[in-house]
């Protein structure tokens, strides 16, 4: 006998404890914001245990937007897909399946290192399925590479969007930038998608 709710019922289970707590996650005051965080972890890893999300930190029309995120892993965006194509319409709520790109740039602090857009340059490859990209890293060496990486696809995720890195890049190389000739700002890379 199957013990695990079918995975409809998980996404279905999922709404309605956020409907009954929605109010909590609509106000997010510094107090008590660790522990709804970490229900919410949980309510999510239950429906796949690879899901992330992010809360806008300022109201925007009067909405807060909630971000459902696979967190780059492939295997969980159908899990997003259906969570989003199944949320239920909640007027103090912006919900958006994966993490969006943006026209202004961003930074983002990983470990011990800062990365920003303009820290990162590119050269790619299109064929008709994928581009390929090279990054061009400014401070990368063997020693940090594991935190650049990281911070590297959080960045791609802001300049083209979580679902085109996950479905629309194939091969990524990481290296140092070195004031390499032919490079193009990271930015570049949203005029393909």
């Amino acid at each position: 006998m199957n013990w695990l709710p079918k995975r409809k019922n998980r996404v279905a289970a999922f709404w309605g404890w956020f409907i009954d707590n929605k109010e909590a996650y609509f106000e997010l005051n510094e107090f008590g914001r660790d522990k709804l965080f970490s229900q919410l972890e949980k309510k999510l890893h239950k429906v796949n245990r690879h899901l992330a999300f992010e809360f806008g930190e300022s109201l925007v029309a009067g909405k807060r937007e909630f971000i459902i995120s696979a967190d780059g892993v492939v295997e969980a965006f159908d899990d997003v897909i259906e969570l989003f194509g199944n949320a239920p319409t909640l007027g103090n709520f912006d919900i958006i399946g994966f993490r969006q790109p943006h026209d202004e740039e961003f930074s983002i602090a990983y470990g011990d290192i800062e990365l920003a857009w303009d820290d990162i340059f590119c050269t790619f490859e299109e064929d008709s399925e994928e581009v390929n990209l090279t990054l061009y890293i400014k401070g990368f060496t063997e020693e940090n590479e594991d935190e650049f990486i990281s911070a590297s696809f959080i960045l791609l995720d802001t300049v083209i969007g979580e679902y085109n890195v996950g479905m629309r890049i194939g091969e990524i190389e990481f290296t140092s930038y070195e004031g390499q000739p032919d490079v193009r700002p990271i930015k570049e890379l949203q005029s393909l998608f």
